[in-house]
C-alpha cells in the first residue's frame, strides 16, 4: 500500500515555473495548477507517493527538509 503526500506549494508569480521544476526534479508530481497570480502570488500542489513501509517521522523529515532520502 502507498501513502500519498500532498504539499501546496505557493510561490510569487515571477518563480512559479522554476519552483514547479524543482519539484519535478525532486520526484514529485504536480496537480492543480494556479498560474494565474493573485496578489502576485501562483500556486501548484506537489504530490508524492510513499511506500507504506516509511515511518511517520521519516515522512515529516522529508516534508521538513524539503529533499527526499
Amino acid at each position: 500500500m502507498r501513502m500519498v503526500m500532498r504539499i501546496r506549494v505557493t510561490t510569487r508569480a515571477e518563480l512559479f515555473e522554476k519552483r514547479k521544476q524543482q519539484h519535478i526534479e525532486r520526484g514529485y508530481r504536480i496537480e492543480d495548477e494556479r498560474p494565474i497570480p493573485v496578489n502576485g502570488f501562483c500556486s501548484f500542489m506537489a504530490v508524492s507517493e510513499i511506500p507504506d513501509s516509511h515511518g511517520i517521522g521519516e515522512l515529516v523529515t522529508q516534508a521538513l527538509d524539503g529533499v527526499p532520502r
